[in-house]
């Protein structure tokens, strides 16, 4: 079976061949979706137009009442709906793993659910591990005949919405530790795909660095990639009958069915507020992160190659071409990372995606984009049972976390094995620190190798770094870091983890609420053609966003954007301090007034607009 580009989503072409929801959300979310022109007025999107690579954002600057609609957002939805093919997205950055969210990239055909609905991407809260799941009408559910065709860990296997209107769906494996949130970042990102045939659904999730050739050549062979994370169909659920005329969707929501249900019961997010719209309407600086980075979204169609088929393997009557040998997961050390700087070549709004800018803003030449990583991360993705979450920076003191150990030979390993008991690991220079949670205001930054400092215990290591450090600062480079000027590489006891699965999210076409389900006799099975749009040529060595911290231009606002609340971002932590992390030779004092280079808010607590 081969596969021709029919459409490559990326640039212009993403931001004009998908609609801008702006209805009311279906699934109940403190969000207030907007049109694309009020999404440009607010600066919740930009494009880079050397690379194509899109950024859409949320607000990160106000503050709101728990009694308003919600935080502004983007949810954007194709206009042309499909009926099979391979459909390949390339992020390099998603939303965080971050109490209050609840991002997603998904399908789901119009007339919902008897259209069907797939999420490919879906995490809520602190999660760390994706949700791949489906939901349809009454009739489908996974049979045992799938069992030896996917390296998940299968969830429900009843996919019809119901009572429960959960469906069925999988988690990555236990080893995967990038599939989502913090740890995807941390990985660069990466690439999900999806194969619909009349058959089957499969979706693979593919880390940066170990993307196979032929995706990044635009020749996609997916019966050369092993098994999928996920599969849907068979002989008790009827592709063809079960899901048709879907569209893809990509969206940032907050709280909603799945948010407000697992609130403080999976996680610990109830320690900042009692209720997830009053901590997503009163913490904007939370949400600094809370964007996707899209590299592109290309979508393939079938046509038979002019060539002898393969035969037939045994045990696989209906895809005769794929191959039925299971994997082998093996974690990856990249001893040195290469860099290359990019001269974008096109123009952009200057202001970045969290900056205002309108129609009048003027257009000015694009930059030299900084050097950034483009290959795997120089860290081991998981040591024992811990996974690597990023390089985490904190405007709180990094609270929660504890001084355990202090010693030249700290490495990684050495501080994961000292925070055995506890769930999370992290190192700068000779310090260890554990934490049992991580507070609101401590996440991973976006800032490409703030954490260079090397492992005093191993020299092919990275324990943590300083933010901002000045090429003059010397000697000052102790006393900086005593002063909050540091970072630390974290690692999370997160394989394990299993998130709740998550309520259909149904669908939008700016209504004002989903139609109610109600099941039916009839389907129908027509057919939409694909339309071609503009293919950019993109490459791993075209992207990246700069996050320079000194000379936003944005028109930001002095009172700290607050809107409907007086009261001092800094006062509502809420949280206790936890560890004896003041007590040490490492001691932070006061806040964080003084950061330079930051990449994630200014001065003033607030975050910075994005400069290309």
């Amino acid at each position: 079976m081969a596969y021709f580009l029919t459409a490559s989503y990326a640039g212009e072409s993403l931001l004009s061949s998908f609609n801008w929801f702006e209805g009311v959300d279906p699934s109940h979310g403190f969000v207030s979706y907007q049109s694309r022109q009020d999404a440009l007025d607010m600066g919740l999107y930009d494009v880079d137009e050397g690379s194509g690579v899109v950024r859409l954002g949320v607000d990160s600057t106000l503050r709101y009442s728990p009694l308003d609609e919600g935080r502004p957002s983007i949810r954007i939805e194709s206009k042309e709906t499909y009926d099979h093919g391979l459909f390949i997205a390339d992020f390099l950055h998603m939303p965080p793993s971050q109490c209050g969210l609840w991002p997603a990239f998904w399908t789901y055909g119009d007339n919902w659910p008897y259209d069907g609905e797939i999420d490919i991407i879906e995490g809520v809260n602190t999660a760390y591990t994706n949700i791949i799941s489906a939901h349809t009408a009454d009739g489908c559910s996974q049979s045992t005949s799938i069992d030896t065709l996917y390296r998940g860990v299968q969830l429900n296997t009843e996919c019809a919405v119901g009572t429960d209107n959960i469906g069925c769906g999988f988690n990555p494996s236990p080893e995967d530790t990038s599939s989502y949130g913090d740890g995807f970042n941390a990985a660069y990102g990466g690439v999900y795909a999806m194969e619909w045939d009349p058959a089957h659904i499969r979706i693979w999730n593919f880390p940066r660095g170990a993307i196979p050739e032929d995706i990044e050549n635009k020749e996609p062979s997916p019966d050369e990639w092993g098994q999928p994370v996920a599969i849907f169909g068979g002989p008790s659920c009827d592709v063809n009958r079960y899901f048709k005329n879907m569209r893809l969707v990509l969206n940032i929501n907050f709280c909603g069915d799945y948010g407000n249900a697992v609130w403080g019961k999976s996680d610990t997010c109830n320690d900042y507020a009692p209720t997830c719209a009053e901590y997503v309407a009163d913490n904007p600086e939370a949400f600094a992160n809370a964007y996707w980075d899209v590299r592109y979204i290309d979508a393939y169609e079938f046509r038979p190659r002019s060539r002898k088929p393969r035969p037939s393997r045994p045990g696989r009557p209906d895809r005769p071409d794929a191959e039925d040998e299971p994997t082998t997961t093996t974690t990856m050390r990249t001893q040195s990372t290469e860099t290359v700087t990019v001269l974008a070549t096109g123009y952009h709004h200057p202001h970045g995606p969290f900056g205002p800018h309108g129609d009048d803003a003027p257009l000015t030449a694009a930059a030299p984009i900084e050097p950034v990583a483009t290959t795997a991360p120089v860290h081991p993705t998981s040591v024992n049972e811990y996974s690597y979450l990023g390089c985490f920076h904190s405007s709180s003191g990094f609270r929660s976390f504890h001084e355990v150990a202090d010693g030249e030979d700290m490495n990684l390993e050495r501080c994961v094995e000292l925070c055995d008991d506890e769930a999370y690991a992290g190192v700068f220079g000779t310090h260890c620190f554990c934490a049992q949670r991580i507070d609101a205001r401590t996440r991973a930054t976006s800032k490409e190798g703030l954490c260079n400092r090397v492992c005093p215990g191993d020299g092919r290591e990275f324990c943590g770094g300083i933010v901002g450090p000045r090429e003059d600062d010397g000697p000052r480079e102790e006393h900086e870091a005593a002063s909050s000027r540091f970072a630390l590489t974290v690692y999370g006891r997160v394989a394990e983890e299993r998130p709740e699965a998550p309520p259909a999210m149904a669908p939008g076409s700016n209504e004002a609420a989903p139609k109610p389900y109600r099941p039916q006799e009839g389907y129908s099975g027509t057919v939409t053609a694909v339309a071609e749009v503009t293919v950019f040529p993109v490459s791993e060595h075209d992207w990246h966003f700069g996050h320079e911290g000194d000379g936003g231009k944005g028109d930001w606002r002095e009172d700290g954007g607050q809107k409907g609340d007086e009261r001092e971002g800094d006062e509502r932590e809420g949280d206790e301090h936890e560890g004896n992390w003041k007590d040490s030779a490492f001691a932070i004092h006061g806040e964080e007034d003084d950061l330079e280079d930051c990449d994630e808010e200014d001065q003033g607590g607030r975050a910075r607009p994005m400069k290309l």
